[in-house]
């Protein structure tokens, strides 16, 4: 009985309570990660989104008359207005202006009038004093008269009288002469003035009357004049006054369209990014998901509960069986872990695949047999999968029972040794591949002493070769192997031609199975084989390293060796060979290379660079393979490049299934353009133009080219596309210079980020995770050297790229850890770890003058 199938079926109704709750709980929690990462996936998609700016936005655009039509309208409403204050200003300000140089015109005439009013009033003075002057002499005469009237009244008296009023007629006498003198002088001074106040004020008045027979304003005109002026300045001033309320008004106006218009845009953004609608799925996830972070450690001790009783269940379950039983099928793994299955007890014990086993894993399990055992296996296949740690450890035992297999320790490397030894029986006829296979595993692995049954030597016609080299030469970069190890790495030409190769025999209805030396590239595969389900809503095809698929078979196998061409490193499949080595690492290659192509009952695809096949070096695994292309016998080369080429490009000779192919692989990815220097800018200027939310660049220098593409950057970021920018940093002899600086600081203007990278040297543009433009042309600073680019659509392609670039983690640097400032590059350290690394001068510098940069480790899913 199967342990693995067999087993689980009859434990099973005695597990179906257990089985049952487990499954309830299983399912709560599967439930609760699903609403969890769901809840994370959409907060990661909310991250560039404002709720709160895009529901006041929302709010305004809903308040009425404060709508965008509304606030346009009262815009032109406050513009009429203006233009109008502003007319009815300039006609105030005319009419102002007009009067006041009539006014200005009038000052003369008001000068000659006042000049005429002083000379009146210098008449009016003189005749005054002329007058005061006779009012003297009248004064004088009145002093006469009671002194002479006194004197009269002496001199009527008696004469005695008079004598005694001698002394005192004297007296009046004297004053009388006195007064009489001084009236005479008055008259006479009065008489003149009159004189002299006649003459003068017939003069006065002569001028008078010339001064004002020459003023050309009458007082009235002059007053009416001023009267003017003073009512067309107040109406200037009121027009003014209403002009500026007109011109706050139009701002006031200006600002509430400005305002609806951005709230419009970013309501419009909103929608067209979907963020409405998944802030109100995140909205109403997040109380779910609380809850669940309060009740999920209950259930999980729950669950555990119950998979502790399950398993205890099953362990009684499974010994009662497995001691009934006549036939167990399981593995070693499950042989040492299952105690189960490891008490047994059992009479023979069969190892298959034991060359892919250890010793102590063998010993294990023959150890258990009670009558006989029997190891079946291939030492030139896969041998067992040894932690890294434990083959560089230099301990003896390690080295002596662990790494070495189990034909190893039976003293059988080669074919010989296997017909030699004694207790060794050898299977030479295998009824799976056909001949060109054979040879080629024979060749490879097995000394010739491999043949076949008679329904493998069929012979096959000329067009149904049982062995195709895909040459990748002439991909350029599709066929760069990008490194992730000293000898191993991925290439995106391997997953899209296997994947157009799987569903070519899918729709012939042959199963395919895609063997790779490296998991970097297994994973690259199957994520390209995800986008489309096979039969019962599973992968197209098995992918896997050679290690899966040991003791398998397939009707189409594609190995894909990721060895590029001439030009590139020779990775693992290129150094492999069974000549004696300081590691087993060069024949483990080999012993993988012939997995690979055993596994094939049809036809073997080898995906290589036919140069680097070509020119193997003797002894390899790779100059097998054109020891054998070089017979033509049941082996074909077909070009890679004739299968991806841009539309425009003359038709290749491709042979039927090669037409058929590269109408398969034109489905995953388009090859749209191949440009040179001349015409790659007219291509990347439209890919920019149309671009809808993403654009990364990665151009190491930044030159007098960037200062084209600007304007360009500029309004696709406007339109919300997020530009992302990779750059030398200023360590770079070219990029330091000062106008190269400038530049990166008007590039910094346009771009969301530009981050500098130590020594790089990519030259890559990915258009909306679709769109891939690489090849030898740096974007910003290209001039006048030759170059290519390829573009090449394909979303796969397009986000295994970024992946690969780590894009989404490098495109994120943090402030500096010490001084909080933003001048951020990204660095490689010699053990391969990325880091941080604040560059501004004043935080990296000691006091001494030396350097001690902040630095920090960047957290990366997966490392390259």
């Amino acid at each position: 009985m199967a342990e693995d199938a067999s087993l689980p079926l009859m434990v099973k109704a005695r597990l179906a309570d257990a089985t049952a709750r487990r499954s309830t709980l299983e399912a709560a929690l599967v439930e609760i990660k699903r609403r969890a990462e769901q809840l994370a996936t959409l907060d990661s998609g909310l991250v560039g989104f404002d709720s709160s700016a895009y529901f006041t936005a929302l709010k305004l655009l809903r308040t009425p008359g404060e709508d965008l039509a509304s606030a346009r309208s009262r815009q032109e409403a406050a513009s009429r207005r203006l233009a109008d204050a502003e007319t009815m200003f300039r006609k105030a300000l005319a009419a102002a202006e007009g009067a006041a140089a009539r006014d200005k015109a009038a000052e003369s005439s008001r000068a000659q009038w006042r000049l005429a009013d002083r000379l009146s009033e210098e008449v009016v003075q003189v005749r005054k004093a002329a007058e005061l002057r006779e009012a003297a002499a009248l004064l004088a005469e009145g002093v006469c008269d009671p002194l002479r009237k006194e004197l009269e009244e002496i001199e009527g008296k008696s004469a005695v009288k008079k004598w005694r009023l001698r002394e005192k007629a004297g007296e009046l006498q004297r004053q009388l002469a006195d007064a009489e003198h001084a009236a005479a002088s008055a008259q006479q001074s009065a008489t003149e003035a009159r004189a002299t106040a006649t003459t003068h004020i017939a003069a006065l008045s002569a001028q008078i009357t010339a001064l004002v027979d020459t003023i050309a304003l009458t007082r009235e005109q002059s007053a009416s004049l001023a009267a003017d002026v003073t009512a067309r300045l107040a109406a200037e001033q009121q027009a003014g006054r209403h002009y500026d309320s007109c011109k706050e008004d139009k701002a006031r106006a200006e600002e509430a369209a400005e305002r609806a218009q951005q709230a419009k845009d970013l309501a419009e953004q909103a929608e067209q990014q979907g963020w409405p609608a998944r802030f109100d799925l995140a909205r109403r996830l997040r109380p779910a998901v609380a809850a669940d972070t309060t009740r999920q450690p209950d259930l999980e001790a729950q669950y555990q509960k119950v998979q502790e009783e399950y398993e205890r269940l099953a362990r009684d379950a499974q010994s009662e069986i497995i001691k009934g039983a006549k036939l167990v099928a399981t593995t070693l793994a499950r042989f040492r872990t299952n105690r189960a299955v490891f008490e047994g007890p059992y009479d023979v014990v069969l190892v298959d695949e034991a060359g892919a086993a250890t010793l102590p894993e063998v010993l294990l399990a023959t150890g258990k047999a009670g009558r006989t055992a029997v190891l079946l296996g291939d030492f030139m296949q896969l041998g067992a999968v040894i932690p890294p740690e434990l083959k560089g450890n230099g301990r003896t035992d390690i080295r002596r029972r662990l790494l070495p297999d189990v034909f190893q320790h039976c003293g059988i490397a080669e074919p010989s040794d296997a017909q030699a030894h004694p207790a060794c029986v050898t299977l030479t006829q295998q009824h799976r591949f056909g001949p060109a296979v054979m040879r080629l595993a024979n060749g490879l692995a097995y000394g010739g002493v491999l043949g076949g049954g008679s329904q493998t030597q069929a012979a096959r016609p000329d067009d149904d070769p049982e062995i195709v080299l895909i040459d990748t030469d002439g991909l350029h970069e599709l066929a760069r192997a990008h490194l992730t190890g000293s000898r191993s790495g991925w290439w995106p030409a391997g997953s899209l031609i296997a994947r157009a190769l799987v569903e070519l025999h899918r729709e012939l209805g042959e199963e395919t199975g895609i063997v790779t030396p490296y998991r970097v590239q297994s994973d690259a595969t199957l994520e390209a084989l995800r986008d489309v389900e096979g039969p019962g809503g599973g992968a197209l095809a098995e992918v896997g390293t050679a290690h899966k698929f040991q003791g398998r078979e397939f009707d189409i196998v594609v190995f894909d060796t990721v060895e590029g061409g001439v030009g590139s490193r020779e990775l693992w499949m290129a150094c492999a060979h069974l000549q004696p080595a300081a590691s087993s690492w060069p024949r483990d290659g080999v012993r993988l290379f012939n997995v690979a192509v055993t596994r094939v009952k049809t036809r073997l695809y080898v995906i290589a660079g036919g140069e680097r096949v070509k020119n193997a070096k003797p002894g390899t695994a790779l100059a097998q393979l054109a020891a054998l292309i070089g017979t033509r016998r049941g082996v074909r080369v077909l070009q890679a490049k004739t299968l991806i080429t841009p539309p425009t490009a003359p038709p290749a000779f491709r042979g039927e299934f090669g037409t058929a192919l590269a109408e398969v692989l034109s489905r995953h990815v388009e090859v749209t353009e191949i440009d040179d220097e001349r015409d790659f800018y007219r291509t990347f200027t439209e890919e920019i133009r149309h671009a809808r939310h993403s654009l990364w660049l990665w151009a190491p220098w930044v030159a007098k080219r960037v200062s084209s593409l600007l304007p360009e950057l500029r309004t696709a970021a406007d339109r919300g596309v997020r530009i992302s920018v990779f750059i030398r940093d200023d360590t770079d002899q070219l990029q330091k210079k000062p106008t190269n600086q400038k530049l990166i600081t008007d590039l910094r203007t346009v771009a969301h980020v530009v981050v500098p990278m130590n020594v790089m040297h990519q030259k890559i543009a990915v258009i909306d995770e679709r769109t891939v433009m690489l090849g030898s042309l740096n974007v910003l600073s290209q001039s006048w050297t030759r170059e290519v680019m390829l573009t090449m659509r394909g979303a796969y392609f397009a986000r295994k790229l970024l992946e690969h670039e780590h894009a989404a983690a490098f495109a994120a640097p943090p402030r500096c850890g010490r001084c909080n400032g933003a001048e951020i590059e990204i660095r490689r350290r010699q053990n391969g770890t990325w880091v941080w690394r604040c560059y501004a001068t004043a935080c990296k510098t000691t006091p001494r003058g030396g350097t001690n940069a902040w630095t920090q480790n960047i957290r990366l899913g997966r490392g390259r």
